[in-house]
């Protein structure tokens, strides 16, 4: 199945990229991406990160918006000693924070997060019609649903997942889906997801899991449902697909992941 056409929508939107170090060699790819592909009046690129000197000169370049991540969070990697087996997941888990916390930073009332190992090689718009467009994807992994329903009290609205590398988020959505957690918990939001994380699995916990089929259950009318059409691809191929390989692979993906743990062969 090859990827329909996507229209362009009107709708200004902010992107925001957390990344770190290990990833800044995808990070212009995924930046030059989004700026040619996403079909949106784009304002600002927000990139966040932790102090990092050869990320603030790459987004000082590139006319991006460097945040460092400690200005944005109330909480830090340290805080949230999330550790299985002997590896910590402390960061994993703060970057789906700075996700969770663009209405703090964003401008526009969208906002679109990519990770920063996944490149956008096509055109694709994410709202028509007063509609917003989630990305489903093949990956299921019931600790991520679990914790949905533990956090949120409710059961999933979608039998797909929406761990797609990237979603756009509404700001009043966001919002709502804190003061839920919040009311529920009594706790602050981000300390409510640490108490819901599922401890026993390094992956206990999705952003874009949660926020997808909270809003679905809350405004289903709101949303359409397309496939992501991702590939993934190992990282030391970076250069050499990007410089050649784009043109056949644009024929059948939307999006190109160079996850830093796929090292090929």
């Amino acid at each position: 199945m090859q990827p329909s056409p996507t229209a362009s929508s009107g709708t200004k939107i902010d992107i925001i990229i957390p990344t770190v170090r290990k990833d800044l060699e995808v990070l212009p790819y995924v930046v030059s991406g989004a700026r040619a592909n996403i079909r949106h009046p784009i304002g600002r690129v927000y990139i966040v990160a932790p102090s990092d000197p050869e990320i603030r000169a790459y987004c000082e370049r590139n006319g991006c918006t460097y945040v460092e991540e400690s200005a944005l969070l109330p909480i830090t990697k340290e805080e949230i000693g999330y550790t299985v087996n002997g590896i910590d997941r402390s960061g994993w888990l703060l970057q789906q924070f700075i996700k969770l916390s663009g209405d703090r930073l964003c401008e526009q009332e969208f906002y679109l997060v990519i990770d920063s190992d996944t490149v956008f090689i096509r055109p694709n718009c994410f709202e028509r019609g007063g509609r917003v467009i989630f990305h489903t994807c093949d990956e299921y992994h019931p600790p991520y649903f679990a914790a949905y329903e533990k956090l949120v009290g409710l059961n999933p609205a979608s039998s797909k997942s929406f761990c797609s590398h990237y979603m756009l988020f509404e700001q009043s959505h966001v919002s709502l889906l804190k003061k839920h957690i919040e009311n529920r918990w009594q706790t602050p939001w981000y300390r409510s997801i640490m108490m819901c994380v599922d401890r026993t699995h390094t992956s206990g916990f999705a952003d874009y899991e949660t926020y997808g089929n909270f809003v679905l259950s809350m405004d289903p009318g709101h949303v359409e449902l397309h496939y992501w059409h991702n590939r993934s691809i190992p990282r030391p191929q970076l250069k050499r697909t990007m410089e050649k390989g784009l043109k056949k692979l644009a024929l059948s993906y939307n999006t190109l992941s160079f996850h830093s743990w796929n090292k090929g062969r």
